[in-house]
């Protein structure tokens, strides 16, 4: 039997890239052959090839730097990327193609369409991206995290991967324990400097009431270190980076992040309750991500310009593990669980159309 082919786009953030490298590892273990369309400067470059898929690598910018020398070099890069991933299909002859967002998509998409490849799209966040927003206009079949976000989309959740999905419910996790309130501080992949100098004074504040387990990015490992030392802590785990993402969420009582659509997704699959102080992008993405889970009671949602250390202390002071237990029981109600086998079903469904 011939084994089928898809081409996944995404680049850019780690919110694009791991929900396609869900999707893809989930194809590889069905007997499909994977090829991924990046860039060479972005995380899919590193992230990717570890994982055995062979990776194309093509020169693109985004149109969000809207510098002259930007602006007049952009249309250069997108029709050069055009051309270059037509031939990259034509050479491979996939049978449909895979946008997962990210500039990267936005070429692809049309070589796609032009070459008559099935293309379908999925956007991870509550707000859809640019690239996303035209290409649903001429996509086979557009999916979506969140409702509401895509013309004619299908709710399907952001994929994450298994050891996450596997976590134990939050009853079965908080069964027995005791002693100090467990916090898990995550700024995304590269940290977040204002989580960074906040937290090492939370902790000091509360003493033995936390433990804190804090990724805080590899830029500032050392001077946040140096913080949390200089205060006399020792109830901290720090670290530039978890690779175990799960362990750290099946570990922690609430987490304090901000609310990229991915994190957002995991916390609601995991259960887990939150404290989101959302990234201020002028589309208010982060935001939007979280409002659900703060509309249902599972999170609360702190503007980065409100977010300081009295806060913080006054809002864990004010929780105990069955409030968070509660609290994550409201998230794990959102979680969509399955969401990498309803992207494989809706994959099947239009490769058996065609």
């Amino acid at each position: 039997m011939i084994s089928k082919k898809i081409i996944i786009m995404a680049g850019g953030s780690g919110g694009h890239i791991f929900p396609g490298l869900a999707i893809a590892n989930y194809l590889i273990k069905q007997g499909w052959s994977v090829n991924w369309i990046g860039t060479e400067n972005n995380l899919e470059s590193k992230i990717i090839p570890q994982h055995g898929i062979k990776i194309h690598f093509i020169k693109i910018k985004g149109l969000r730097d809207s510098s002259f020398k930007n602006l007049i070099s952009s249309p250069i890069y997108i029709l050069r990327s055009y051309y270059q991933i037509k031939k990259i299909i034509k050479n491979w002859s996939p049978d449909i193609i895979l946008g997962m967002g990210g500039y990267v998509s936005g070429p692809g998409g049309v070589a796609a369409w032009r070459t008559k490849i099935p293309l379908i799209l999925h956007e991870q966040n509550k707000i859809a991206g640019l690239t996303n927003r035209w290409l649903s206009k001429i996509s086979t079949k557009n999916m979506q995290a969140f409702p509401n976000v895509l013309i004619n989309a299908e709710v399907v959740g952001n994929p994450v991967c298994e050891n996450i999905i596997n976590i134990p419910s939050p009853k079965k996790r908080f069964k027995n324990r005791k002693g100090a309130l467990r916090v898990l501080v995550v700024g995304g992949s590269q940290g977040a400097s204002i989580l960074n100098s906040i937290l090492p004074k939370v902790s000091f504040l509360l003493q033995e009431k936390i433990i804190i387990w804090h990724q805080v990015g590899t830029l500032e490992l050392e001077k946040t270190q140096k913080n949390y030392k200089n205060l006399g802590l020792k109830n901290y785990i720090i670290t530039d980076f978890i690779n175990n993402i799960a362990s750290a969420y099946e570990w922690a009582d609430v987490i304090i992040c901000r609310s990229g659509a991915l994190t957002v997704s995991e916390v609601s699959i995991v259960g887990l309750g939150a404290i989101f102080i959302p990234y201020p992008h002028k589309d208010e993405q982060q935001y939007r991500n979280a409002q659900n889970l703060e509309k249902i009671g599972a999170a609360k949602i702190i503007d980065q310009s409100d977010f300081n250390t009295k806060l913080i202390v006054k809002i864990i002071n004010s929780l105990n593990r069955n409030q968070l237990l509660i609290m994550a029981e409201k998230a794990y109600s959102l979680g969509i669980r399955n969401s990498t086998l309803k992207i494989f079903k809706i994959i099947k469904k239009i490769i058996n159309k065609k």
